[in-house]
């Protein structure tokens, strides 16, 4: 099977986001965004600015200060977290409601590998906004496959539950994976060519690829194994450290940082 089929199967019921969330990611290579004009076209969007402003209250982002406006968000998160939760908003807001589909528990471990990337990337001195926005849509194609094949993804879930894997499984079963449906949403949404790539070659981290799919091949690393109830000596012992030099982070720092990054693959964000 081809994207191109996939994509046909699913016509006309694939997830849009919104015009200002494609314009935030496509501002990651654009040093003149205007802040007001943003945060103007958020507040034309009802919905989107409710979902930004419930996620903005998460103890994640706001912690004990109370996030009441977008206005509010500015000063009290600065622009980019405010970006990147209108972008978590917007398309979490855009994918909801595939039958036979965990959406709760998808976007769960998407959020877990977003903040997992955004931690990475500060230690690779990587554009940590970006990582985040990589990791988030890291597994997009997942929801493209129950939207476009419903009953093979809902077996190929089963499968993956028993223990399979479910890059593998997808390829044997469609002769085509997650990772190359997900590259090519996020190209027919316009995203950045480093958020297409990183998507497509999330598995490939020793070859030539770039920083940013390195990043999420390893965040999901961390986050299997944190999830899976590895303890920080364990993790620390059985990193690939080939991948970790790749994205130029020493040993040293690595370990000081591990802590932090059980915390990012761990802890639940309030999305929903």
């Amino acid at each position: 099977m081809q994207v191109a089929e996939i994509f046909e199967r699913a016509s006309g019921r694939l997830p849009m986001v919104p015009k200002v969330v494609q314009e935030l990611v496509e501002s990651f290579q654009k040093t003149d965004i205007s802040i007001d004009d943003i945060t103007d076209k958020v507040g034309h969007d009802q919905v989107l600015t409710a979902r930004v402003l419930r996620l903005a209250n998460t103890a994640r982002f706001g912690g004990s200060r109370r996030v009441g406006s977008l206005d509010d968000a500015v000063i009290l998160l600065g622009f980019d977290n405010l970006r990147i939760l209108v972008i978590a908003s917007g398309i979490t807001g855009a994918t909801a409601g595939i039958p036979g589909f965990d959406m709760k528990g998808f976007w769960q471990r998407s959020f877990a590998m977003a903040n997992t990337a955004k931690r990475l990337a500060r230690l690779a001195k990587l554009d940590a906004q970006l990582g985040y926005t990589c990791g988030l849509l890291s597994n997009i194609g997942e929801l493209v496959l129950h939207v476009a094949m419903p009953e093979q993804a809902v077996q190929i879930d089963k499968i993956v539950a028993g223990g399979a894997d479910r890059v593998a499984t997808e390829r044997m079963l469609l002769g085509i994976d997650l990772t190359e449906v997900g590259a090519e949403l996020a190209r027919r949404w316009n995203f950045p060519d480093d958020i297409q790539q990183a998507i497509r070659d999330q598995h490939d981290l020793l070859g030539d690829v770039t920083a940013f799919a390195v990043l999420i091949g390893l965040s999901a690393y961390l986050v299997a194994g944190f999830n899976h109830g590895m303890s920080e000596d364990d993790m620390i012992a059985t990193l690939p450290w080939k991948v970790v030099q790749r994205l130029n982070i020493g040993e040293e720092e690595m370990k000081a940082a591990i802590g932090e990054l059980k915390t990012a693959s761990t802890e639940l964000d309030e999305m929903f």
